[in-house]
């Protein structure tokens, strides 16, 4: 079992990784409320059902205040008070969820994350970001608060469709590009066995994925300066998860692919980079390319999070491993976005 330890203004939390974490529940506070996906809830439910337990519906289109208003009176019925302990289970969705419902249920209540997906693991569940989408915009109304642990139990990861796994590979596959070149070159001599859920690899994976987070979280917990490396691939990415065609981790494929051919059209990046970043991602299994509007993607990114009044912060690549952020007028990315989605 490896621990990480993240330490902000705002908190500190305890981010283990390893198998069968889940069992140690029983450990925490007495009587834990429990918030679980509710696939999750089916699928663990003699782990799970013994706590005073809540389910949240799983599903992109529930991310909501409607499901959090929802919640919120369920904890009222159970008499949840500010002596409760709210434990999040399941992936990036139920753990945003429960955050945000703890952040802001009587104020705030403490709570901890027991992340079962891949994507959750290694970024969803950390660095405190809690909250719910808005009309279909990502996470648009939320929180930054620090849950006071994060389980990353590499045992659940294998009742997962295949298809969830590989889109969790896309975020770490992120890292690498963003900020160790090495990490990316491990990740291509060994996605075979990540793919296989080799344990060794897998906890190793994971590991060095959130302590690259846990790194950049530490120094910029608000996200005012190197935290928006982290979007690396994001503000394509969520533009084109909004058409519902593709999983959150296989449109941040694509988008990351678009944001390297920009900086390589903005003479940052290297042609032959752009295709190792091609080849890592195509051999996860994640897609690479897919046709796109570019008026549908450039009128959903003007109401990215990560635009600024008429400019727009986008995380580039100056070399593999190198992430950089560079601020753009609306109107000449606008024509970087046409230009993208036509070839």
């Amino acid at each position: 079992m490896q621990i990480i330890r993240l330490t902000t203004p705002g908190g500190e939390c305890e981010i283990q990784v390893g198998e069968n974490l889940s069992a140690g529940l029983h450990s925490l506070v007495p009587e834990p409320i429990l918030l679980v996906d509710e696939n999750v809830l089916e699928m663990h439910r003699g782990v799970f059902s013994d706590f005073p337990h809540i389910s949240v519906p799983s599903g992109e289109k529930y991310k909501t205040l409607q499901t959090v208003e929802k919640l919120y009176r369920e904890l009222v019925v159970m008499e949840a008070d500010r002596s409760s302990f709210i434990v999040g289970i399941g992936g990036g969705l139920a753990t945003d969820v429960a955050g945000f419902v703890a952040s802001t249920y009587l104020r705030e209540i403490r709570f901890g994350f027991v992340s079962t997906t891949l994507l959750g693991q290694v970024d969803a569940s950390i660095g405190g970001k809690n909250g719910v989408n808005l009309d279909g915009y990502k996470n648009m109304v939320g929180t930054i608060r620090q849950p006071a642990f994060v389980w990353c139990d590499l045992g659940l990861l294998r009742t997962l469709s295949g298809r969830e796994y590989v889109a969790g590979i896309a975020e770490v596959i992120k890292y690498g590009a963003i900020g160790d070149s090495k990490f990316l070159q491990y990740l291509r001599d060994h996605m075979s066995l990540l793919l296989e859920m080799d344990i060794a690899i897998l906890g190793e994976v994971v590991s060095r994925s959130v302590a690259m987070k846990v790194g950049i979280v530490g120094r910029d917990e608000k996200e005012s300066g190197p935290r928006r490396l982290l979007n690396f691939g994001h503000t394509f990415g969520h533009a084109i998860e909004r058409s519902g065609r593709l999983l959150h981790g296989e449109a941040v494929s694509v988008g990351m692919i678009l944001s390297a051919r920009l900086s390589e059209k903005l003479g940052m990046l290297r042609s032959e980079e752009v295709g190792l970043l091609k080849e890592i991602i195509a051999l996860a299994g994640l897609p690479v390319e897919m046709e796109l509007d570019a008026e549908e993607i450039f009128g959903n990114i003007r109401k990215d999070k990560k635009k600024s009044g008429e400019l727009i912060h986008l995380v580039l690549l100056e070399g593999l491993g190198n992430g950089v952020v560079r601020t753009l007028p609306l109107v000449d990315f606008k024509k970087l976005v046409y230009d993208l989605c036509s070839h």
